[in-house]
């Protein structure tokens, strides 16, 4: 049997036996969404929203991914864009990733489940992409719940809306969850704790984001690898497209945390 193949039914056997949490997860993004636009009647509409965008200073817009200048006006389009970069959704991505990728090896190994699995012919890699393939398949699928949460909304409330544009920004968001969980991933190749690795894992997220915030390191060089640098759906609502560098940056880092994940595992004592 092919590492691939083990692999992939180590996916689905994570995904079956955590089904429960991860429908949870997505029935939440799809409600949070859903609410976002069938409460916009309820909140004055748009002239109350202008009202709060003109008084933002500009670096809270910054923070918010808040940008009137990408377009002629401020619509409704572009208020449900900050759906997807609301603290409930971002923090909600950030901490099922988080939880994921701890419990995939770092909770394995303090629980002892590991060792049994191991103990069969199966290969540390094929474990671990196995565990991050379900890590990223079920982020994903929280994020197509969200979308399919607004497409609802806009149904309910009977207004025209670029889905495919909305779309676009939670395939970005998919993206930046998987990004985040290949980087928790890593930290819990490395360590054998389960609170350890979750404490680092969420710092990791956090600072991750405080640190694209600051004008001077988000414009250096080294800014651009920041995952949270490529991630701005505001932009994509209103252009309908996304920037190529970003999809790749945020690629190479879920690439690169599984290829380190799998390095670390390999050449550890599991104690």
């Amino acid at each position: 049997m092919s590492g691939l193949t083990v692999a992939g039914r180590i996916a689905v056997s994570t995904l079956r036996a955590k089904s429960v949490s991860m429908l949870a997860f997505a029935g939440t993004a799809a409600f949070f969404h859903a609410l976002i636009v069938v409460s916009f009647p309820a909140i004055g509409g748009m002239p109350a929203v202008e009202s709060v965008v003109q008084v933002l200073p500009g670096g809270l817009r910054n923070l918010l991914r808040i940008a009137p200048n990408l377009q002629a006006g401020f619509s409704l389009r572009d208020y449900l864009a900050f759906s997807w970069f609301h603290p409930l959704f971002l923090g909600m991505g950030a901490a099922f990733v988080v939880q994921r990728a701890t419990d995939a090896i770092a909770g394995e190994v303090e629980k002892g489940g590991i060792y049994l699995t191991l103990s069969r012919p199966i290969s540390r890699a094929a474990y671990t992409l196995g565990k991050a393939g379900e890590m990223f398949l079920s982020v994903g699928l929280i994020c197509l719940a969200g979308w399919g949460g607004l497409a609802a909304g806009a149904q309910v409330l009977d207004t025209q809306l670029p889905l495919h544009n909305y779309l676009l920004a939670a395939f970005m968001a998919w993206m930046l969850f998987s990004a985040l969980g290949s980087g928790a991933l890593v930290v819990s190749s490395a360590t054998s704790r389960e609170r350890v690795s979750v404490g680092i894992g969420a710092a990791w997220t956090l600072v991750a984001l405080f640190l694209d915030v600051i004008p001077k390191v988000s414009s250096s060089p080294i800014g651009v690898l920041n995952p949270w640098h490529h991630y701005f759906p505001q932009e994509i609502v209103a252009s309908g497209t996304l920037a190529p560098a970003s999809v790749v940056v945020l690629a190479i880092w879920s690439v690169f945390g599984l290829t380190a994940s799998i390095l670390l595992l390999r050449d550890r004592d599991l104690v």
